[in-house]
């Protein structure tokens, strides 16, 4: 069984714990072993980024300094967490002075970063150490004419010399999840385009316009929900969907991955935490 030790990041655990529950459930069921990270603090993305860039690169340090304290390899299942730590990760690899400037913070703590472990996104575990194959050969309650347009998220797939996830222009990962479960991936405008989510911050309004345009465009394609592997996207597209400027239009299902891979691969709906789904999965989940 391969073992990987989970980081959940800030968001996860307090506005999305469903993810962060169908990831253990789904990944223990297709033979991935997870060990939760422990004294684990935020990895900075974006703000602390912003502000302070040894700062950013010593509190992503210090979770890549845990991990090889621990001798495993990261999963993070946070698009913002995964990015960061992959980036601070490539810049601690090439810049020996950034690295010696993070590493004398961590000696405080009596931790080094030396570059032994690697950050995977949870659609790399996916594709690269269980297989599509395995996912198909797992599957026995799987789907039909169920139609589900997959969002990626821009912080999981770019830059992709960095992230190594999947291909920046033309993501086929959770497609072909859709697909080996029995469901119908389905193309839409805008695809690879960011969900406004980021832009919260700084404009509301724009950043809402961008997720709402998407799910128009998800719409116009008539597909009956949609799939995300990012915290922030699966938060945006949902909530984009309520109050101004979401009209009075039939309201699309956001679901994680893994909750939706959970029922074709024979976990009922309880242990995912479909109950904790703002807009209701279940006609998506039951299209069998």
């Amino acid at each position: 069984m391969k073992e990987f030790i989970l980081y959940t990041g800030c968001t996860t655990p307090v506005r999305l714990p469903a993810y962060e529950r169908a990831v253990e459930v789904v990944l223990e069921k297709l033979g991935v072993k997870l060990t939760t990270m422990k004294d684990a603090n935020c990895c900075g993305a974006q703000y602390i980024e912003s502000v302070n860039h040894v700062a950013y690169s010593a509190m992503s340090g210090r979770i890549l300094a845990i991990a090889e304290s621990m001798d495993m390899d990261i999963l993070a299942i946070c698009g913002a967490c995964s990015g960061s730590l992959k980036h601070v990760k490539h810049e601690l690899d090439n810049n020996k002075e950034l690295r010696n400037e993070v590493n004398d913070i961590l000696e405080e703590e009596g931790l080094k970063y030396t570059g032994t472990v690697e950050v995977k996104h949870l659609l790399q575990i996916f594709r690269e150490d269980i297989g599509y194959d395995a996912i198909k050969s797992a599957v026995v309650n799987p789907y039909k004419d169920v139609r589900l347009a997959a969002h990626y998220g821009c912080h999981v797939t770019r830059p992709e010399e960095i992230v190594h996830v999947d291909d920046a222009e033309n993501p086929t990962i959770i497609d072909r999840i859709i697909e080996a479960v029995g469901g119908i991936p389905v193309d839409y405008t805008g695809k690879t385009r960011c969900c406004g989510g980021p832009l919260l911050a700084m404009d509301e309004e724009v950043a809402n316009a961008i997720g709402r345009d998407k799910i128009e465009n998800i719409r116009a394609e008539n597909a009956d929900g949609i799939v995300t592997a990012c915290v922030f996207c699966d938060i945006q597209l949902t909530q984009v969907q309520f109050g101004e400027g979401s009209n009075d239009k039939p309201k699309i299902p956001v679901i994680t991955l893994p909750q939706f891979l959970g029922p074709a691969i024979g976990i009922d709906f309880n242990s995912l935490g479909i109950h904790l789904n703002k807009i209701s999965p279940e006609a998506i989940l039951e299209a069998h």
